[in-house]
């Protein structure tokens, strides 16, 4: 009974300390992206309610990216906390060990990452889904569009052929913003080119609103809307312009099996949900990380130490998580294998100093 008291009491510290640590992220984040997107000139016409929703529904997904550093100072800051109050030295005396401590940052460690799975993940998927929509209806595309990418499509319908691209893709592959098309002659060469802000997709054709039409050796003319013929899906579109992060945990697996079906590579998706599945997993290696740094008892205004190894720790993890997720998406790495590599490294990591810290 002394025992269930003594894990429950470290547990809720650590949720404490997780809990307030995401708080002070959050509203960092949303600060930051806020201001971000007031300095944009694509802004300048919008009210400052409306970017405010943009940014509040943008910051999610940038939460859910940062979790496990929440994790890992949530857990620096508990262990900290109980080497202060000299709660941990006492424990240990009493004979407790080291991973009899851990344990109840383990299991919360992995209560929240379970829960960012199952839970946050689909609610940031869907506030950045919601966020992308306003931004193609108020500016056309959105504010995090990447440049380098090449979003392509060719297509073909009612004898017309013409090349496709967009900034932005929402509402499952039906809506586009920044929409950029050139529509082909017999011989394939294009012979006019169509700018707007936003086309939706109709019955087999895309409804482009207010674009600018420029045929070739005219100027460029403004129209009140545009019909383009097409024969491609929604789910087509969605599976080469869509971005991963946008999609839900609970989609994801249905949205691989499209991807197969239309021969399309679903590595990008195969990545995306392996490591949310490991995301549990990673928070606990998180924690272990941190015990590392910050088990060993120190001195009233001595845990800088353990603040910047704990900084280090997670950098040298963010850049070794990047680069694995990168190589799964492109096909390098099997995807299994990218997105358990890190988590895997660095809970032997933590394992391991722990033990030797402990055994010698």
């Amino acid at each position: 009974m002394k025992r269930l008291t003594l894990n429950l009491y470290f547990m809720r510290l650590f949720m404490k300390s997780v809990f307030g640590t995401l708080a002070i992220v959050f509203a960092l984040a949303y600060l930051v992206d806020l201001i971000e997107l007031s300095r944009r000139g694509r802004f300048d016409n919008i009210g400052f309610g409306t970017l405010a929703a943009i940014s509040a529904f943008r910051v999610p997904s940038f939460i859910e990216q940062a979790f496990p550093f929440v994790i890992l100072f949530g857990s620096i800051f508990t262990l900290v906390t109980l080497n202060r109050r000299m709660e941990l030295v006492v424990a240990r005396a009493a004979g407790i060990s080291i991973w009899q401590i851990l344990l109840p940052l383990l299991a919360g460690s992995f209560l929240l990452g379970a829960a960012a799975t199952a839970l946050y993940n689909p609610l940031a998927s869907l506030a950045q889904t919601r966020s992308a929509q306003i931004e193609t209806m108020v500016a056309g595309d959105r504010a995090d569009e990447n440049a380098d990418r090449a979003p392509w499509l060719r297509q073909h319908g009612g004898g017309i052929s013409s090349i496709i691209g967009a900034k932005a893709v929402t509402d499952g592959g039906r809506e586009l913003g920044g929409v950029t098309a050139f529509v082909l002659n017999d011989n394939g060469i294009v012979r006019e080119r169509i700018d707007a802000d936003r086309a939706t997709l109709g019955d087999g054709a895309w409804m482009i609103d207010r674009p600018v039409v420029t045929v070739v050796g005219f100027p460029p003319e403004s129209r009140p809307s545009y019909t383009l013929p097409t024969t491609l899906l929604p789910e087509y579109i969605e599976q080469r312009l869509a971005d991963p992060s946008t999609i839900s945990v609970w989609e994801l697996p249905s949205k691989i099996d499209v991807a197969r079906q239309l021969g399309y590579n679903a590595d990008a998706f195969i990545m995306r949900l392996y490591t949310l599945l490991a995301k549990p997993a990673l928070f606990m290696a998180m924690t272990l990380v941190a015990a590392t740094v910050a088990v060993r008892y120190s001195r009233l205004g001595q845990s800088g130490p353990a603040i910047i190894g704990g900084v280090a720790a997670g950098f040298v993890l963010y850049v070794a998580t990047f680069l694995a997720q990168a190589l799964g998406s492109n096909s390098v790495v099997p995807p299994v294998a990218a997105a358990w590599f890190p988590v895997v490294a660095a809970g032997l990591f933590g394992i391991t100093v722990l033990l030797h810290q402990e055994d010698g």
